[in-house]
């Protein structure tokens, strides 16, 4: 989790002892120490489960190692999913748990105290402890029944309990979710901060197609986050059977209910980007009194908190934070001008995500999934859905707050009246949507409405700027190809959409290739003498633009475009435009340099992209096709997004770390839903498992996908295991 240091023991002392005396009955009264989430709970969860009968969930395991469970209810099917968790991700539990409560350091050291900090400061394990206290019935036998259910793989298993595990409990669920949507509020508020816009660490790929335009006679709609392959992004493939609900797809670890996916009825998914959900809000500080400040022409004091957050290997740290009626101060004040600034968010005290994900994933259609998404408790994300009714819908939702006009929501805004303070919080209705287009297709990968389709009906002028909020997501490679594809085919089949969704040409292939051309055609015909440089010369320009593991023209591209990348009109090269003469010889100079090196480090400048590229763990690598390198105008990202890092242990290899690592395409068929899925490693976090990278070697590198076997009988036909379970 990226974080951002809010307040130190330092910047305190400068808060007390800073310009002006400060008068003692003026200061505010400290909260005690917060101490660890778990101490502050029973020692065991309330008990749901009926004990009247004896519950046995099924869990098979279809050949891939991917768990189906079966049971008679959603809670008895909780404690399944919490077992199958456990049995292929037990340790990420764990860490997922520990991150939502703010507990890493104490288990792994002083790099994580920050992190820890950042989720006290917004009171994650507190305030989802005390909304479990009321939360609905139902909601509570999910994450109860769920931590029961790891808890019972732990007492079968006790050499597989990692050494930093803590006790497990049902409020725990919902703070893990908090957690994760929580990075985005955060993150506008740091950038809000610094007046600045920066592209997340997260991006995403989606599509939707109507049956209008689908060969299939049904609508389509593909999910594919890009997140990184670590922590709390990476997801958990399963199926559930229970009580009249059937769920595919993807669940946060430490999770009973999918994230992304679909039931029987409805798919959807979702990708980084959407209103402007929180803000920083300027506040003077009192001259006299630096734990004061200043509203409606009256001092208010700061609620002081101080946190413990226990290190593993050191002494116990104590950090404070201080509360406005805006939210926590986020950064050092500046004394000078007498300002501190406080982050506002509209999720601070907002409980009910858990909920409106267990809505989404039991809609019955697409009027009942928008009914779910109006609870407005997810992060701001583009959500696009579809049922098998034929609908294809569309929200780019956010719990956003009504702003007064005439301020720069993008920045922090003048704070202590009430003139600038929230109106409340936008329907639903408010925010930027469609359903239906005309057009039967739309994809988001990261990009703005506007360009989702052709002619989209979603422009800016339709709505509030913090509404529509388009910055960084303007557009993106992955998702210009994809609007090439769909709006150029008006029927497509389900060889064409999974082609699309895995597709990896180049978008910058072609003005690369016309550079080159030009270059060696008006200033380089004496160095086409050169074998050597006339058969790399050529080896590009018979490129297909694919980055595929046989090419061996997609090492040279790639290092010699990224040599090229603050040395030349880059710009001019994506555009299409004339290079100057200058330009044009050192495009062919660095082009010659990146023949010499590839050849120095790999003994070859045409080695295949497959030995270089790959993906894998654990010692096990395989050829990846797909790319994604450059930045601005040079950047490349294919829709199959791959990101790599350069190993240490094999200098030369770079090994897939993020982008596309779990991808699902289902057709809402009106019969049945048929849907294919790919995660990038494998099932099992075991290194000892089969399925600890089978899918990295039998299908990730390929780009093949792998049916989910969503139907009992389609299951039984590939089954490796069956495990039942006794709740007693």
């Amino acid at each position: 989790m990226k974080v951002h240091a809010f307040l130190s023991l330092t910047i305190l002392v400068a808060f007390l002892c800073g310009c002006g005396k400060i008068e003692a009955p003026a200061q505010p009264k400290a909260r005690p120490v917060a101490q660890p989430a778990e101490s502050a709970v029973p020692e065991q969860p309330p008990a749901v489960q009926p004990a009247s009968a004896k519950q046995q969930p099924v869990i098979y395991r279809d050949t891939w190692g991917v768990p189906h469970i079966f049971a008679d209810d959603m809670a008895t099917a909780a404690y399944a999913v919490g077992y199958a968790q456990a049995e292929d991700r037990l340790e990420d539990i764990y860490k997922n748990v520990r991150t939502a409560v703010g507990t890493m350091a104490e288990a792994f050291g002083p790099e994580y105290i920050e992190q820890d900090y950042i989720m006290q400061v917004f009171r994650n394990a507190e305030i989802c402890r005390t909304y479990w206290e009321k939360a609905p019935t139902h909601i509570r036998e999910l994450g109860d029944n769920f931590m029961k259910g790891v808890q019972a793989y732990v007492n079968e298993h006790p050499e597989k309990k990692p050494e930093f595990a803590i006790r497990l409990y049902g409020w725990q669920c919902a703070a893990i979710g908090r957690a994760m949507i929580m990075k985005w509020p955060i993150g506008t508020i740091m950038d809000d901060l610094h007046n600045k816009k920066d592209a997340p660490e997260f991006g995403s790929n989606a599509f939707a197609v109507s049956p209008s335009r689908s060969a299939e006679g049904c609508s389509i709609l593909m999910t594919d986050p890009h997140l990184t392959w670590e922590g709390m992004a990476v997801f958990h493939e399963a199926r559930v059977h229970a009580a009249g609900e059937d769920m595919c797809g993807y669940w946060l670890v430490g999770s009973p209910i999918p994230a992304l996916g679909h039931n029987a009825d409805v798919a959807w998914a979702c990708t980084t980007g959407g209103p402007d959900t929180s803000d920083v809000y300027m506040v003077k500080l009192n001259p006299e009194n630096k734990l004061q400040y200043e509203y409606e022409g009256e001092w208010r004091d700061f609620e002081l908190t101080m946190f413990t957050i226990k290190v593993k290997g050191e002494e116990a740290q104590e950090k404070p934070a201080l509360y406005s009626l805006y939210g926590p101060v986020v950064e050092e004040p500046d004394f000078e001008k007498g300002i501190a600034y406080c982050g506002a968010t509209a999720y601070f005290d907002e409980v009910d995500l858990f909920e409106q994900m267990y809505r989404m994933a039991t809609a019955d259609n697409c009027e009942q999934f928008y009914q779910a998404l109006a609870m407005n408790q997810m992060m701001e994300q583009n959500l696009s859905f579809a049922d098998r009714q034929g609908n294809i819908q569309y929200v780019r939702t956010g719990r956003t707050p009504i702003r007064p006009e005439g301020y720069n929501w993008n920045a922090p805004v003048p704070g202590g009246t009430e003139e600038t303070r929230w109106k409340g919080i936008h329907d639903i209705a408010d925010l930027v949507q469609v359903k239906n287009p005309p057009q039967g297709y739309f994809q988001n990968c990261n990009v703005s409405p506007a360009v989702m389709m052709k002619n989209s009906p979603m422009t800016p002028g339709k709505y509030p700027s913090y509404i529509y909020n388009v910055s960084w997501d303007d557009t993106s490679p992955r998702g210009d190809r994809l609007l090439q594809l769909l709006s150029a085919d008006e029927s497509i089949t389900k060889e064409e959409a999974i082609d699309y969704m895995t597709n990896v040409y180049d978008l910058m292939a072609q003005p690369w290739q016309t550079a080159l051309q030009n270059a060696v055609s008006t200033v380089g015909r004496d160095r086409m003498a050169d074998q050597e440089f006339a058969r790399a010369v050529n080896a590009v320009l018979n490129w297909d633009g694919q980055f595929i593991a046989d090419r061996t023209a997609c090492p040279l591209v790639k290092f010699w475009r990224l040599k090229c990348q603050k040395q030349i009109d880059v710009g001019a090269i994506a555009e299409m435009k004339a290079l100057s003469d200058e330009d044009r010889a050192k495009l062919l100079n660095l082009f010659s340099e990146t023949v010499a090196e590839l050849k120095e480090k790999y003994g070859k400048w045409d080695i295949a992209w497959g030995e270089i590229n790959l993906i894998g763990r654990s010692g096990r690598y395989f050829p990846c096709d797909g790319a994604a390198f450059g930045r601005g105008d040079n950047e490349t990202e294919t829709v199959r997004d791959v990101g790599v890092r350069e190993s240490k242990d094999q200098p030369g290899k770079f090994i897939a770390n993020n982008g596309s690592g779990t991808m699902l395409i289902a057709f809402l068929h009106p019969d049945g839903v048929e849907s294919y899925t790919l995660v990038s490693w494998g099932q099992s976090a075991d290194p000892q498992s089969p399925h600890h990278t089978d899918q990295a070697e039998k299908l990730y590198g390929s780009r093949e996908l792998k049916p989910t076997w969503f139907k009992k009988e389609d299951l039984m036909e590939h089954l490796e295991s069956e495990k039942v379970l006794t709740i007693q």
